[in-house]
């Protein structure tokens, strides 16, 4: 079960966090139609949405 799917079960209020420490904040990224498909299609694959894959992979990066 991922992380996501545990934490499904906490009821979610609007303005407090619930996966990370922080809320999350609307932000606007251009790409390619070719790129967007393969997170679309990886994100999908994962059970999450493509700002969901884009946050856990840009977490990962932090040392």
């Amino acid at each position: 079960m991922s992380i996501t799917n545990q934490k499904k079960s906490q009821k979610r209020m609007r303005g407090i966090p619930i996966h990370y420490d922080e809320l999350k904040k609307k932000h606007t990224v251009m790409l390619t139609d070719t790129a967007w498909e393969k997170l679309r299609a990886s994100a999908k694959r994962n059970g999450v949405s493509v700002g969901e894959l884009m946050e856990r992979w840009a977490r990962s990066q932090i040392d």
